[in-house]
């Protein structure tokens, strides 16, 4: 049952809605906002082959308009022949050349649709933990259909908007260095704290347990390694949190399974990992809970493929609303492990997992490489707090490690063993430290390796 001050919030938050419909700036945005709550409710109960029948008459509209209004894509289809005029099917779309993060950079303009005016687009870009920040275009569709996927997974949650909500999050939303009266006003009648993730010292992470003890929110939404740092805090000093009453949703990085386990011991409700980038939303969602929860995947909105067959494969994206920018089999940089059966073209509907950067391989001079994933899964062994093995463009290897209460110098001689084996023949040694710095967007990276790119384009295959 709601609060009072979350029924407040709840009718403060409608009448935000109300307002947005009835402003010309924002008109456009919020029909296609309850138009995208509206067909995810009424499609909840589809079957699969339902909800791949109207990817395919989706998408075939998708690629249509795309191949009709923009440039690159009318050529790009061209050049390989593709009829975007025929009724194709999932197999025929898998001929179309997966499209690369330096393709976007070369030719912007030539992706943009003149169906959705200037003043209409929206310009933003990514934090660049790929490498190079992106910059991408969204129009009124593509956010309303963001957004009310969004707002359509947390409801399944049980804590849709309104609803008290803590957010431990980046600095740039933090409520005391927000500038905009009006943000901090609506924050605060819609039940919205915000709680700088930037800072993480013990003593301002206990402030923050302190604080989110008093108001007790329904639920917490965290940076993963931020969440991790304030449970590991509370476990260190033998305590534990009542707190949030409803739900954890983690986002923004990889949730690794250490850290899983550790928020777990400290906090009383379930953690469900949400997975999307800045340049196409919400990805999927952990909705059920339990051991290696899946991935739901937003269909309404992306059709989500494996870029080959097999269970571990890159992730590739199609936006199915994309009004101001196409973006057809977009590489976003992630590796995932796919359900049985799929195959590139055809939407997936689920991800098995989420294993997280293509980036975030070891490389070996050969061609073979090793994902961090078995880093991570080799590390929860450990009595560590956190760790990162760094790799220079020399192929050189540093492991830094964040030791734990129990850890010995035994630990560290294991890891590096182990490491040893599984990247025979490259110099490594072992640096003790008290913090892993995090990226600029304030993310941690368990693996970072400064092998050119350029030097391993296509992987020849995992280290076994």
């Amino acid at each position: 049952m709601l609060t009072p001050r979350e029924l407040v919030g709840r009718g403060v938050t409608a009448a935000i809605d109300v307002a947005r419909a009835m402003r010309p700036a924002t008109r456009r945005g919020e029909r296609h906002f309850r138009d995208g709550l509206r067909f995810r409710h009424d499609a909840q109960g589809w079957s699969d082959d339902a909800r791949r029948a109207w990817t395919l008459r989706r998408l075939r509209e998708v690629v249509r308009e795309a191949a009709r209004t923009t440039p690159f894509y009318r050529e790009r289809l061209q050049r390989i022949g593709f009829d975007a005029g025929r009724d194709f099917d999932f197999d025929d779309f898998a001929r179309l050349p997966v499209l690369e993060r330096s393709d976007v950079h070369r030719d912007v303009d030539g992706m943009l649709s003149p169906e959705v005016a200037p003043q209409g687009r929206r310009r933003d870009g990514t934090g660049g933990s790929t490498g190079v920040p992106l910059v991408y275009y969204s129009g009124p569709r593509e956010r309303g259909w963001r957004l009310s996927g969004q707002e359509h997974f947390m409801r399944r949650l049980g804590v849709p908007r309104g609803v008290s909500t803590a957010f431990l999050w980046g600095h740039h939303l933090d409520a005391r260095e927000r500038t905009e009266w009006r943000e901090r006003v609506r924050d605060a009648l819609t039940n919205r704290r915000w709680y700088d993730c930037f800072r993480l010292e013990p003593e301002v992470l206990l402030a923050y347990h302190e604080e989110m003890a008093r108001t007790r929110p329904a639920c917490l939404v965290a940076y993963a390694s931020a969440l991790d740092s304030l449970a590991s805090v509370l476990l260190e000093r033998g305590m534990a949190a009542d707190y949030p009453q409803h739900r954890i949703v983690t986002g923004a990085e990889k949730l690794w399974p250490q850290q899983r386990a550790r928020i777990e011991r400290a906090f009383p409700v379930p953690v469900h990992e949400r997975y999307g980038s800045r340049e196409v939303g919400l990805i999927g969602m952990q909705v059920a809970t339990g051991e290696s929860p899946a991935f739901e995947v937003d269909w309404a909105n992306l059709l989500v493929e494996p870029d080959r067959d097999g269970g571990e494969a890159d992730i590739l994206v199609t936006k199915l609303n994309a009004d101001a920018m196409p973006m057809l089999r977009y590489r976003i940089g992630d590796v995932g492990r796919f359900p049985s059966g799929s195959r590139p073209g055809h939407p997936a509907l689920q991800l098995t997992e989420v294993h997280g950067r293509i980036l975030d391989r070891l490389h070996l001079p050969n061609g073979r490489w090793l994902h961090g994933v078995g880093i991570a899964h080799l590390m929860k062994d450990f009595p560590l707090r956190e760790f990162q093995i760094r790799q220079a463009a020399d192929y050189s290897i540093e492991v830094v490690l964040v030791p734990n209460t129990g850890y010995e110098p035994s630990h560290g001689d294991a890891i590096l063993a182990v490491l040893q084996l599984s990247l025979p023949g490259l110099p490594m040694h072992l640096t003790i430290a008290n913090e892993i710095p995090r990226s600029g967007a304030n993310k941690w990276r368990p693996v970072l390796s400064h092998v050119a790119a350029a030097a391993h384009p296509t992987p020849s295959s995992p280290v076994p």
